[in-house]
């Protein structure tokens, strides 16, 4: 913040009724957050919509076995759908901050010495012999408890429930001066996130940069908070995710094979050559003992290397392009490096080696030609490199499929909280928010962890990855049993399921698993496909119906065909369903492609 604005925020003097952060808090826009990013926490603030930081040392203490069942009691309190009262007159002024509710194991020992006359000491006795749950224990200090109270004119049976109610609570009680610590570094965190996003989104991705399961989390949280992620760049990252004017830059640490050292190493050449030019002049002058082959492939693989070759602005199709031929070119970059350092270090230079080379001119080897990596290739290599998909996810290019085919997107199923359900009772009698309702969802499988019963039976459980998020899958044995051949890391299924939330958890517990491209295929009617005459020839549809024959289905059939001769031309579309029909697939569009071109095939 102070590189970026010139100013300097001591985070011990921050206001401390921020509207931006309070407004934060009641929206639960809490990813990365100290101590409330919890999905039961998150279900609290939205409830509460906290409005002073007392709000948040309460709810940090209250959230914990045994005192969260007074939370929804809390809240009503807080706005006013649940009347204030106190046993006892005495209670207000130690209770009133938490609207009677006991919160705070402080509250416990105010109340013993203010009702019975405890001293301090006395107090934190009780207060201990509470946490022991030790019934020899309690029965003398519920005793002596009892004795004070009744001789300051306190009726025994009002002392009674006072007494109960604090064994309840003690037992699991938090002190409030933790709590109020906690809450403090919540709040710092929560302030800085809200009017500071970007930069608080920087250094939390450096932070999680080595875990990758977080790091995707937060990624997605910066496309919801509409923070520009920019892709790792040689001549523009650093070590750390940082903030440029444009949005946030992917720092090279969080790229997979590649340590600090050689990071260190590349950020001094480019320091030393003002700008990077290319990955020939890169390998003349770095470490190559750091940034070894496997390094540069990473970063080849991770879009570091894109502006080199294709520009700042680089679409999908010159990245796919640009990367193939760095890695291509990447043995002969490496032994021009090597070479050039072996002459360097003889003494041997290029006779015209320290003048300015021409505008426009360049002695680099020029890159190899090589055939683009298809979208699919590139994804699985971003993901290799970074750990997960940033120019854009497997499943894009199957959007419309599922919605055709009913799938929920994993943001709005997970944002919304789910569908309601029915309050049940945990195993310790505690009632719970529990959701379950039948959902349909596609994905990417990850983190795939292959599990069996007690009785040695076939099951597993996955993390399924969408544009918009990720949840656990549960698949048991019966189910396993049919769907055992799809269940691979990097597989792009279609879940149907139960969806369940609670407290605790969110996952669906599947039904039915189907390959993606199933759901293509039940939902595409047609396969339209563009050609011109020429250059086709007969020849070309004759490869056409022998493609078809190996591809039957149900869908439709469709030809948009130019037709050329001299200067005249016109357009002639041919429907061919009456005898061909076939299964839509990746593999038939790449097929019909590769005889009649990109883009010449349209899915509707």
């Amino acid at each position: 913040i102070r590189a970026n604005h010139g100013i300097d925020i001591d985070i011990e003097t921050i206001p401390m009724d921020d509207k931006a952060t309070f407004d934060l808090l009641q929206r639960a826009d809490t990813d990365g957050v100290f101590q409330v990013e919890s999905p039961g926490m998150k279900r609290v603030l939205k409830e509460l919509k906290p409005t002073v930081f007392a709000d948040l040392v309460a709810v940090v203490a209250l959230y914990r076995p045994g005192p969260m069942d007074s939370i929804p009691d809390f809240i009503a309190r807080k706005h006013g759908r649940v009347e204030v009262a106190y046993e006892l007159p005495q209670l207000e002024p130690i209770l009133g901050e938490t609207y009677g509710v006991m919160a705070y194991q402080e509250q416990v020992m105010r109340v013993a010495s203010t009702l019975a006359g405890f001293t301090l000491g006395e107090a934190d006795t009780l207060r201990k012999a509470m946490g022991k749950k030790s019934q020899k224990l309690m029965e003398a200090q519920r005793e002596k408890f009892m004795k004070g109270a009744t001789a300051r004119g306190i009726p025994a049976k009002q002392a009674s429930r006072v007494f109960d109610l604090m064994e309840q609570f003690a037992g699991y009680g938090f002190n409030k001066s933790h709590s109020t610590t906690y809450a403090y570094l919540a709040y710092q965190t929560a302030y800085l996130k809200a009017n500071y996003p970007w930069h608080f989104m920087a250094a939390l991705l450096t932070i999680e940069s080595q875990n990758t399961a977080k790091l995707a989390m937060y990624l997605n949280e910066c496309r919801d908070m509409s923070v520009p992620i920019l892709p790792p760049d040689v001549n523009a990252s650093q070590l750390a995710f940082t903030v440029t004017p444009e949005g946030v830059r992917f720092g090279l640490g969080a790229v997979k094979n590649v340590g600090e050292s050689a990071i260190a190493s590349i950020l001094q050449v480019r320091a030393e050559q003002r700008k990077i030019a290319s990955i020939y002049r890169l390998c003349e002058d770095v470490d190559l003992r750091l940034v070894n082959k496997r390094v540069l492939e990473s970063l080849i693989k991770g879009g570091a290397f894109d502006s080199l070759v294709a520009g700042q602005d680089a679409d999908a199709a010159q990245a796919a392009r640009c990367r193939a031929r760095l890695a291509a070119a990447l043995d002969g970059a490496v032994d021009h490096g090597s070479r050039h350092q072996r002459d360097r270090d003889k003494g041997q230079v290029q006779l015209f080696g320290d003048l300015p080379e021409a505008e426009g001119g360049s002695d680099d080897p020029p890159l190899p030609g090589a055939t683009p990596w298809s979208e699919a290739q590139q994804l699985a290599f971003e993901k290799e490199a970074l750990g997960l998909y940033l120019s854009g996810h497997p499943l894009d290019r199957f959007k419309q499929d599922l919605q055709a085919f009913g799938a929920s997107a994993l943001g709005d199923l997970l944002s919304l909280g789910g569908p309601s359900g029915d309050a049940e009772e945990n195993g310790e009698g505690v009632a719970t928010a529990r959701v379950s309702e039948e959902v349909v969802v596609g994905g990417i499988i990850t983190g795939l962890r292959p599990l069996r019963t007690k009785k040695g039976d076939r099951m597993c459980a996955f993390v399924l990855d969408d544009p918009d998020g990720t949840i656990e899958v549960v698949v048991y044995p019966t189910v396993f049993a049919k769907a055992a051949p799809l269940v691979q890391d990097d597989a792009a299924v279609v879940v149907k399921g139960r969806f369940e939330r609670d407290e605790d958890n969110t996952r669906i517990v599947a039904s039915e698993l189907m390959p993606i491209e199933a759901v293509r295929a039940k939902v595409t009617r047609e396969v339209g496909i563009r050609l011109s005459v020429p250059p086709h020839t007969r020849r070309t549809f004759e490869q056409l119906a022998d493609l078809f024959a190996r591809h039957r289905g149900d869908s439709r059939i469709s030809f948009d065909v130019a037709v050329h001769d001299g200067a005249a031309g016109w357009r002639i579309r041919v429907d061919v369903s009456g005898q061909y029909r076939v299964r839509p697939s990746d593999r038939l569009v790449a097929e019909i492609e590769e005889l009649c071109g990109p883009g010449s095939v349209t899915l509707g």
